[in-house]
C-alpha cells in the first residue's frame, strides 16, 4: 500500500484537506457574449458569483478611499452553523485585486478580472485609487 500524502498537497493520510483561501476570476462567471450571468447557471455557481460580485460592488463602490467593512455576510457554516461574520475587504492598490477576509471564521480570497463586469460600481474602466498607497517603514 502506497502512502497516498505524498502523491498530492490536497491529501493528508486518509481525508481531503479542503482549500484555505479563494482565488477567484470574476468573468469566469460571465457569459462571453452578453458580460451578463448565463442563463442556466448552476444554483451554487451562481450563489458564488453574487457572493464574490456582492464584495466586488461594495469594494469599486467605496472607491478611492474605500470602507473596509462591507455588509456581505459571510457564507460560510463552520460545523453546520452559519458564521456570522460580515466579509472585510479592500482593493489591494499595488495588484489590483480585491483582497478579503472574514474576521470570524477566517474564510479570505483574492479577487481579480472583476474591472470589466456588471459588478464594478467605480465605471466601465479599470478602479484606481486617486492617492497612491501610503509609505510604509519596516
Amino acid at each position: 500500500m502506497r502512502d497516498r500524502s505524498t502523491d498530492s498537497p490536497s491529501f493528508q493520510g486518509d481525508h481531503i484537506v479542503k482549500p484555505t483561501g479563494w482565488v477567484v476570476d470574476m468573468r469566469h462567471y460571465l457569459d462571453e457574449e452578453t458580460d451578463d450571468l448565463p442563463d442556466r447557471l448552476p444554483t451554487p455557481v451562481l450563489n458564488l458569483a453574487l457572493f464574490f460580485g456582492s464584495i466586488v460592488a461594495w469594494v469599486t463602490d467605496h472607491l478611492p478611499h474605500g470602507d473596509w467593512h462591507t455588509n456581505v455576510p459571510c457564507r460560510r457554516s463552520p460545523g453546520r452553523r452559519r458564521c456570522l461574520g460580515d466579509v472585510m475587504a479592500e482593493l489591494d492598490r499595488t495588484s489590483g485585486q480585491i483582497v478579503w477576509q472574514c474576521p470570524v471564521c477566517g474564510d479570505h480570497g483574492l479577487i481579480h478580472g472583476w474591472e470589466h463586469t456588471l459588478w464594478n460600481r467605480h465605471g466601465g474602466a479599470r478602479a484606481v485609487p486617486s492617492e497612491p498607497p501610503p509609505a510604509t517603514r519596516h
